[in-house]
């Protein structure tokens, strides 16, 4: 997915818990890694 003014490349995931439908966030956000929970990680990790 891109985003339809800049062209930025998009993610399009739907979030486990109770969150409802889809969420987008820019790739770069999507992959970065950083201080979550006290530990340096990657932000999102694959489940299946």
């Amino acid at each position: 997915a891109r985003h339809s003014e800049t062209l930025e490349p998009m993610v399009v995931y739907r979030p486990l818990g109770n969150a409802s439908g889809l969420w987008v966030r820019p790739h770069a956000m999507f992959f970065e890694s950083g201080d979550f929970d006290g530990r340096w990680q990657p932000r999102f990790t694959r489940l299946a």
